[in-house]
Order: C-alpha cells, then sequence, then structure tokens
C-alpha cells in the first residue's frame, strides 16, 4: 500500500503546526501553500518532507517571524532585506514586486539578502510565469563544489529556474542545482539510508563515493565540470556579489546549524510578454516550438521525450487528483509534529 497527503489537507496540518510554533496564520498558510506546491510539482526533496526541518529552524532561531524591507526601490530594481524572515515568504514578497515592475517597466530585477532558505526556485519562477511574464530566479547557497582541481567545496551549490506559459496549466519550467544532483537528494538518500549514485559526489579527499554522509562532507560535482563550476560563480556574481549579500563560504548551514540564520540572497527576473508580443500569441508560438522540438524520433527503450516543465505539469495534475506521495520517514516527522504542538494528524490515504 502507498500512502498520499492531499494538497489540502497537507497545507492545514502544516500551516496549523506554524502558527502554533509562533507564526501568524496568514504567514504560515502561505508557507504550507509553497511546500505543496513544491511537491506537487515533483520536487519532492524541497516540498512537504522538508516541513520538520523548517519549523525546527523557526524554533530555534535560525528564521524569524521578520517582514522583509524594501530598502532599495528604483525604477526596474529592487532590493530587500530579509531580516532572517522564512526565506519563502521572502521570495513570495520579490515575486510580487518582482512582477509589478515588470508591469511598469517590461524588465524587472529583484534581490533579496539575509533570507532563510527558499526551497526551489522554481515555485516562484513559475509564479512570475503565471502572470503573463517570463521567469527567472537564481540563489546561492553555502559552499558544495570544489573549484575544478580541488578538494575542499567553497562555491555554493547555487540554483537557477527559468519558467515561461504555454497555455492553460502548462508551463515551460526548468529547475536546476549547478550540479549533477541537488544536496536535497543526497539528504533524501542519508535519511533513507540509501547509497548515492556513482558519479554525484566525492568526498573530502577528492575521491568518488557513493555514501551520502562522506558526500556531504566533501563536495558534489558541477554539472558539465568546468561549465558547470562557472555557472556557479556566475549565479554568485549576480546574487552575492552585485547587492551586498553574502558569498557562499560565508551563508551557514541551515540544517546543520538551525539555530544559526543562513542569510541567503537570492535574485528574481521577471520580463513582461505583454511588452513585447500579447500572450496568447506567445503561448501558441512556444507550444508549436516546444512541440516540434520533442517531435524526433525516440531511441531505443525510450517511451516519451520532454522539454523542461512537461513532465512537471503531468506530476502536477496526477498529485492534484489523486494526493501527494508521503514516505514513512515524513510521516514519522509529522506525528511527531502533531504531538509536540498539539493538533490533530495529518489525514493519510492508502491505495
Amino acid at each position: 500500500m502507498n500512502k498520499y497527503i492531499m494538497k489540502g489537507d497537507a497545507i492545514n496540518f502544516l500551516s496549523e503546526v506554524m502558527a502554533r510554533a509562533g507564526l501568524s496564520s496568514a504567514d504560515a498558510k502561505h508557507w504550507a501553500e509553497l511546500l505543496a506546491e513544491t511537491s506537487l510539482l515533483g520536487f519532492d526533496t524541497h516540498g512537504i518532507r522538508m516541513a520538520e526541518r523548517y519549523i525546527d529552524l523557526f524554533c530555534q532561531g535560525g528564521a524569524k517571524a521578520a517582514v522583509p524591507e524594501l530598502v532599495v526601490d528604483k525604477g526596474a530594481t529592487a532590493l530587500f532585506d530579509g531580516h532572517d524572515a522564512l526565506g519563502h515568504l521572502a521570495a513570495r514578497a520579490a515575486v510580487d514586486k518582482t512582477v509589478e515592475n515588470a508591469k511598469k517597466y517590461g524588465v524587472s530585477f529583484t534581490a533579496v539578502k539575509n533570507a532563510g532558505h527558499i526551497g526551489a526556485c522554481s515555485v516562484y519562477a513559475k509564479a512570475i510565469a503565471q502572470r503573463d511574464c517570463i521567469g527567472i530566479v537564481c540563489v546561492a547557497s553555502r559552499p558544495g563544489i570544489a573549484p575544478i582541481g580541488g578538494t575542499k567545496a567553497t562555491v555554493g551549490i547555487n540554483a537557477l529556474s527559468v519558467a515561461a506559459p504555454i497555455g492553460g496549466d502548462d508551463f515551460f519550467l526548468l529547475d536546476m542545482s549547478t550540479t549533477v544532483t541537488a544536496m536535497g537528494k543526497v539528504t533524501m538518500a542519508q535519511d533513507n539510508g540509501k547509497p548515492i549514485p556513482l558519479g554525484w559526489a566525492m568526498d573530502k579527499e577528492g575521491r568518488p563515493t557513493t555514501d551520502p554522509k562522506e558526500a556531504k562532507a566533501g563536495s558534489l560535482l558541477p554539472i558539465g565540470g568546468y561549465k558547470g563550476y562557472g555557472l556557479a560563480l556566475s549565479i554568485e556574481l549576480i546574487c552575492s556579489a552585485l547587492i551586498g549579500g553574502r558569498f557562499a563560504g560565508e551563508i551557514s548551514s541551515w540544517l546543520g546549524e538551525p539555530s544559526k540564520p543562513p542569510k541567503i540572497p537570492f535574485s528574481m527576473i521577471a520580463l513582461d510578454i505583454t511588452h513585447f508580443i500579447e500572450p496568447e500569441v506567445f503561448q501558441t508560438r512556444v507550444e508549436k516550438w516546444l512541440a516540434g522540438v520533442i517531435d524526433v524520433p525516440k531511441q531505443e527503450g525510450v517511451d516519451a521525450i520532454y522539454f523542461p516543465g512537461k513532465m512537471a505539469g503531468q506530476r502536477y495534475r496526477i498529485r492534484t487528483k489523486e494526493g501527494i506521495p508521503i514516505e514513512d520517514t515524513t510521516l514519522d516527522s509529522y506525528k511527531r509534529l502533531a504531538e509536540k504542538f498539539s493538533v490533530a494528524k495529518a489525514k493519510v490515504i492508502e491505495k
């Protein structure tokens, strides 16, 4: 029997727990909605399975019930000081400001420094795309990549997402870390007592490893070798150097040091489609273009060919209808939360 939790049940449970932990009811609900949205898209490493860790971060002081402060608002550019607010809520405020400015100027750039962990960038890129914009979101993180030829991680496992509307509830949606895999997948493997594939990481001596614990102490491998290394540094240039945010080496581990605010910097760009072309025309052009891209003969053993976002869209529709798959380790964490904060247990479906 597999176990599932419906979107509404997940939001109700997690928002109630976070409200009991001390966040306002409205912010707790928005936070829970963003975690559920992440899982609905299939980015399970950053979704509802991480709830206990985020709540622990909040309870121990690594994230605060703060309101991000708009400190720069000049034309198409804006900068927030997150004041150690939960990253999801700081990112939500940045999405609103980014779209607002894009509607005025056609293009906008918004950055946030001193925020908590924001989860999957794709959630915010998609939120921008839902408002007839192309959304680009990137975030800097603590060190997890060793420079090419080195053994010590000094570069952030920095992430990037690009989203655009196609039509209906379909989106072009790229979500990627600059490493072969996200650290969240390494953490998930460690939680479940499983090895990681060879080629994901190396230990602190620079040797290939399949042990998730050794990988976390060592370095993840960048995508495309020096290209991923360079892309990670480029993101840090935009998210850290440009806005006065912390560089990777100055960002603490929100998982390893939950009492210490990580002060993560991130940036968003929005291109308002209406300043260039009618949204309906844009969506039709993109839909036809992508259909042509994947309309090719399949390699042996391949059942389907996808573009970025197609698989996530399929998962989103299935999970909205049937529920979000939930692991026993996550259920155990929910039971602990229910007991700790005296709330009813989360409603789970078995089928």
